[in-house]
């Protein structure tokens, strides 16, 4: 009998496939990461903004998801202008886009879960407190989990202290939400 001549079988999802296994550059890594915490920062900063009533009608989940697409434009526009500091000599490429485009992906994937969350609840599927809630949550473990991505973009396995880390990180972030909250409120 012949031997099966197909790949190994990964044991990641296949979306995965190819992202977590190659390596990231550092500035790429830096870039994907800052765009994270703010994005989900900023995000978390509006949902604590609402009250589980807001979500009666579209105006907050379009406070949220507007908080995301402003949030990811000002970043891709921040990096275009910083690249152009970086490299003035160099005229704007394509690939830059897509460089810069890719880095706020983290933005944009803060802004997703707690707008479908909402909008789960403007549909009557979840009650709005829960959604809202919800919508929160995860964005705190989304920052409590980056010391584990960090970890894993410096190919380190995760610790106690990347653990530490990030719960001390989703701590600081709800910290800053919070301030603009207050500020803003």
């Amino acid at each position: 009998m012949a031997a099966d001549p197909s790949p190994p079988v990964r044991h990641h999802p296949w979306l995965l496939r190819g992202v977590w296994s190659r390596p990231v550059p550092a500035e790429h890594a830096a870039a994907r990461i800052a765009a994270f915490v703010y994005g989900n920062v900023l995000v978390l900063a509006a949902l604590v903004a609402l009250h589980p009533e807001d979500l009666s009608g579209p105006k907050a989940v379009a406070y949220v998801v507007g908080t995301g697409v402003s949030t990811f434009v000002a970043h891709v526009l921040a990096e275009s202008v910083a690249a152009r500091v970086l490299h003035p000599e160099e005229p704007p490429a394509r690939t830059d886009l897509r460089h810069e485009l890719r880095a706020a992906l983290p933005i944009a994937s803060a802004t997703t879960v707690p707008a479908l969350l909402m909008g789960a609840a403007l549909l009557g599927w979840l009650a709005a407190p829960l959604a809202l809630a919800a919508a929160i949550g995860v964005i705190v473990l989304r920052l409590a989990a980056l010391g584990w991505v960090v970890g894993h973009l410096r190919r380190r396995r995760a610790s106690v202290r990347t653990f530490v880390s990030g719960v001390l990180l989703a701590l600081a972030g709800a910290g800053a939400a919070l301030l603009k909250w207050w500020l803003t409120h």
